[in-house]
């Protein structure tokens, strides 16, 4: 299963990879892309992922690559969000705590792997929404902004410099 993980995530790598376009734009979209996996969107976060892209012109076909190819990872960031919610707001997690949540998140991911690929819809209902309280959406609204600056740091500087120091004019 790990090993299925570590090579979708591979694949969208070489996809974003792959793509013509400037580093910014590029970059651009993976941030958004990555970013709105931080946030419960009910099924259309490829599509809020390209609208958003597209509106800070950025390219939609990186934010649509990176979105899908990193929601696997859901269950992982939104226990990563309670814990940045929490920490921010002041009600501290313990440390074994936050060990087992996030062991919890790996293995609901791990467990429900199939099901996703078959169903997504099944993981996206309003009332999971409802469940979540101020912490998790501060806890995601603050990792995707942090994940979205690394992501957009890891793909723009390699372009960049590959941009600038070895294409002849």
């Amino acid at each position: 299963m790990l090993r299925e993980i570590l090579g979708k995530t591979n694949e969208v790598w070489k996809k974003v990879s792959n793509i013509k376009d400037t580093p910014h734009a590029i970059g651009l979209g993976a941030a958004v892309g990555l970013g709105w996996n931080f946030i419960p969107s009910l099924g259309i976060g490829p599509f809020i992922s390209v609208f958003t892209a597209k509106l800070f012109k950025g390219s939609g076909i990186a934010a649509i690559t990176v979105n899908l190819g990193t929601g696997i990872f859901i269950p992982i960031l939104y226990s990563l969000n309670m814990v940045t919610g929490r920490l921010l707001v002041g009600r501290w997690f313990t440390a074994p705590e936050i060990e087992k949540q996030i062991q919890e998140s790996i293995q609901e991911t791990i467990d429900n792997l199939e099901i996703i690929k078959e169903t997504p819809s099944r993981f996206f209902t309003l009332n999971k929404v409802t469940e979540f309280g101020f912490e998790f959406f501060l806890g995601g609204l603050i990792n995707a902004l942090i994940f979205g600056v690394i992501i957009y740091g890891l793909i723009w500087l390699p372009r960049f410099v590959k941009q600038k120091c070895f294409c002849k004019n």
